[in-house]
């Protein structure tokens, strides 16, 4: 709940700057998240549906800033020697290049540190042993928005984390903007 807490607070820093420096923006997006996960005797590819929330401040027409909160899913897969049970928490801070393409369309690319957080259950057999992992890892993607109007757009984007097994997502998202640009 703090790290919620803290983005929010985060996001409505960047949304109140003045408009005259840049653009502040605030926006939440649906996900898919594809993630594996080794167990003892396995490796599951499962996938979750999940959803982000995210604010942040074009210091100019090419870069910005930006915090998101993630909540990936939870991923639950089993065969007949072992099963899992997983629910993975993300919170970042990125670059944003931007890249506009004529007065409705923006490529961006995002590169960033965050803060992945893992809750698992593994069974295998009668045995079963919990695992919490936080870890800060390497954050990257790339995207498309699609200007509605002044205030509004629709995001899509890929983002992927560098961790030792996959894991990544794909979102869909509404934004809105306030100032500058």
């Amino acid at each position: 709940m703090r790290k919620v807490s803290m983005v929010l607070t985060l996001m409505f820093c960047a949304f109140c700057l003045p408009a005259t420096a840049g653009e502040g923006y605030l926006g939440a997006s649906y996900l898919n998240t594809s993630a594996e996960f080794r167990a003892t005797q396995e490796t599951f590819d499962s996938s979750s549906s999940g959803w982000k929330i995210f604010g942040g401040y074009n210091l100019m027409k090419y870069f910005g800033v930006e915090v998101t909160y993630y909540d990936l899913g939870s991923f639950d897969e089993s065969s007949d020697l072992e099963s899992i049970d997983a629910s993975i928490k993300v919170f970042d801070l990125a670059g944003r290049g931007i890249l506009p393409l004529g007065e409705r369309f923006e490529l961006f690319a995002r590169l960033g540190y965050s803060s992945v957080d893992v809750s698992y259950q593994q069974t295998t057999g009668f045995v079963t042993a919990n695992f919490d992992a936080r870890d800060w890892e390497l954050l990257y993607g790339a995207g498309l928005t699609i200007k509605l109007g002044k205030m509004i757009g629709i995001r899509a984007e890929y983002e992927a984390w560098d961790v030792e097994t996959s894991l990544n997502t794909w979102s869909l998202g509404l934004i809105f903007r306030m100032g500058g640009q």
